[in-house]
């Protein structure tokens, strides 16, 4: 890459607590693990059941873990070979615990997913100081440290976190290589590598979600623009050659991806005898056309839910990258329309060259490096003084006008092509996060918002404040109480013998009802046989189906539930005179959004605490009718003692 010498800070001074900058990120940092290793908040199934669940499918032996309708051959709407990639730090972590003894617990692959994204987190923030100005850089550091997108979701293993992070690479790279008139006479040995890292993020990001191809239209558009003005310029071969080997790569990885998604659906539709999904009556699987065609019916959509065109632009996106982040990015692309379209004069043109060379001026201040040492000095190194020349220009060439551009374009056709889908969810916006980070970043040391100085403050209080109560939301409370009740059930399997008759020993049940899907593979300890049972029972179940089923085992049975449900289930026990419903666990925090109303109302005869929370019920057997006779006999010369009895 094309870097000035003096513009890059040792990548390690954000963790410097000597510096306030450096206690700042690591503060961010520390709030960002404490979410990643601690929220048990659980957004939405997709969180697991795209990832996690069909990951140790594969990898995990003796796992209990389902593979969900999305990679069934006969859909085959995901890719195997990117979420490997996502998962690339998964398995050398699962080899260190294995080291370290002791079983496998729930938990602790909970965590190793956890960490994971946190590390592709880090290796974000890590790119951000190789490739923006210090001072840009601080700022997209805070901005997007406390986002709801970097402490929430991108810690979590949704599809939509990679290809956020793909789509950032992406752009960091593109807006790098491409920020200078001259980029083509600068470090000439760097196009292969530009274009293997980024032939591989667009072929991994594609594969990962159609979306992104979607996000990245005008990075693919602005490429194709600098090569072709590049030739019009007299330049053709270099730009034939460059443009060359980021194709080339492309299609490389792209065919590499294809075999690969190929091979596993082939195996599991022969192992499964079911009919394979592949491209145009072809013997290929291509996933993420699969997923676009199934998409573009209303009818599949309409499966999970229907949403009118405008929720991304009003609901959604304000909520993923916040309200102020929203204000800003309005506020920017209304002035770079106006400069762009808008009439000037001379006094514009006079403001707007000062205002450049004031930002000029302070971006050489703040980019001098500790040393001493200058960009000429550097460039009068060179061998070839005309180089040298070169050098020092392309060096002081700011990636401002070129990255704000991007992202703004990004932004604007994304928001507009995915709100014409009926069916939005708001981390489907998740790539959009970073993009309008850097819009704000920049917009926050331009002179509209440096003389603006109340308005720029409750811009920034506004933009801490919405993601801190969001964060707190989605990482603590949203349906929190399943995962540790998840937890809670490995444990209590761990504890049953491997080795005895099962019918005897292994003889449990553990009923979860009305709950989130329940992620299977963090149950290591169940095994899969039969015995111990874990079941999940939706709203498609009434409580009056599911006692009855609890009562076939009682004794050895457990069920699951949010409190709003339990009285029901105690109804409906009441009411089949089998079992009764005993408590003897709550696992609190537990919100449940879809509920809300019916949770508030249990307030008034529960304490809060126990409103919001999942029950686990002990179902245990009423005597039978004969043993009530048989001890009704033994009794009938005390009635009070019978009596007792029945209303036992």
């Amino acid at each position: 890459m094309c870097m000035p010498s003096s513009s890059s800070p040792r990548w390690w001074s954000m963790f410097d607590p000597r510096t306030s900058y450096g206690r700042i990120y690591l503060c961010l940092l520390a709030l960002r693990c404490f979410s990643a290793l601690f929220g048990y908040g659980y957004i939405h199934p997709d969180e697991w059941m795209q990832s996690g669940e069909t990951y140790f499918w594969l990898s995990l032996a003796n796992s209990d873990a389902q593979l969900t309708w999305e990679w069934q051959p006969n859909h085959a709407l995901r890719s195997l070979s990117v979420l490997l990639m996502q998962y690339v730090a998964v398995e050398p972590m699962l080899k260190i615990r294995r080291l370290l003894g002791g079983p496998l617990t729930g938990h602790s692959l909970f965590l190793i997913q956890r960490i994971n994204m946190l590390l592709w987190s880090l290796v974000l923030d890590i790119s951000i100081v190789f490739f923006l100005p210090p001072q840009t850089t601080r700022y997209v550091h805070y901005l997007f440290g406390i986002s709801t997108a970097a402490t929430t979701f991108l810690v979590r293993p949704f599809s939509n976190s990679h290809e956020a992070y793909l789509l950032a690479f992406c752009l960091l790279l593109v807006a790098n290589r491409f920020k200078s008139p001259t980029w083509y006479q600068c470090d000439r040995p760097a196009l292969p590598h530009w274009g293997i890292l980024v032939g591989l993020f667009a072929v991994d990001g594609f594969f990962m979600r159609f979306t992104f191809a979607i996000f990245a239209l005008p990075l693919a558009a602005f490429v194709f623009y600098r090569h072709v003005r590049l030739a019009i310029q007299g330049h053709p071969r270099t730009a034939l050659i460059s443009l060359s080997i980021a194709i080339t790569i492309a299609i490389a990885f792209f065919g590499l991806r294809i075999e690969t998604e190929t091979s596993f659906y082939t195996r599991l539709a022969k192992m499964n005898c079911m009919e394979l999904a592949t491209f145009w009556r072809t013997k290929w699987v291509v996933p993420p056309v699969n997923a676009l065609l199934y998409n573009v019916k209303t009818d599949n959509v309409a499966q999970h839910g229907l949403h009118p065109r405008w929720l991304h632009a009003v609901v959604n996106f304000p909520m993923m990258v916040g309200a102020a982040n929203c204000i800003v990015v309005v506020i920017q692309g209304y002035l770079f329309v106006r400069d762009k379209v808008g009439p000037s004069t001379d006094i514009q043109t006079a403001a707007s060259q000062e205002v450049v060379e004031e930002q000029e001026q302070e971006r050489k201040e703040v980019e001098r490096p500790m040393d001493g040492t200058t960009a000429c000095q550097v460039a009068s190194t060179s061998s070839k003084p005309e180089q040298a020349c070169i050098d020092e220009q392309v060096a002081w060439v700011d990636i401002e006008a070129t990255i704000v551009a991007l992202s703004l374009w990004i932004v604007v056709l994304s928001l507009a092509m995915l709100s014409m889908s009926p069916h939005q969810e708001a981390r489907f916006l998740l790539a959009l996060a970073f993009p309008s980070t850097i819009v704000m970043a920049y917009a926050l040391q331009s002179r509209f918002f440096t003389h603006r100085v109340r308005l720029m403050r409750t811009l920034c209080v506004l933009h801490v404040v919405q993601h801190v109560v969001q964060l707190v939301l989605f990482s603590f409370l949203h349906q929190a109480a399943l995962l540790p009740t998840v937890f809670s059930i490995d444990t209590s399997l761990s504890r049953l013998t491997r080795h005895a008759d099962p019918l005897l020993e292994r003889y449990e049940h553990h009923l979860l009802y009305r709950t989130f899907s329940v992620p299977f593979h963090m149950l290591p300890n169940k095994g899969t046989a039969m015995l111990p049972h874990v079941e999940q029972y939706d709203s498609t179940y009434s409580a009056s189906k599911l006692v009855y089923m609890a009562s076939i085992a009682c004794d050895h049975t457990w069920i699951y539930a949010p409190t709003w449900v339990v009285n029901h289930l105690h109804a409906e026990a009441h009411s089949q005179q089998t079992v009764d419903l005993v408590q003897v666990a709550l696992f609190p925090w537990h919100l449940d959004l879809d509920h809300l109303a019916q949770t508030w109302a249990t307030t008034n005869s529960v304490p809060v605490t126990e409103a919001f929370a999942i029950q686990k019920l002990h179902v245990r057997c009423k005597p039978n009718e004969s043993s009530q006779h048989h001890i009704s006999a033994q009794t009938q010369q005390d009635p009070r003692k019978s009596q007792s009895h029945q209303d036992l």
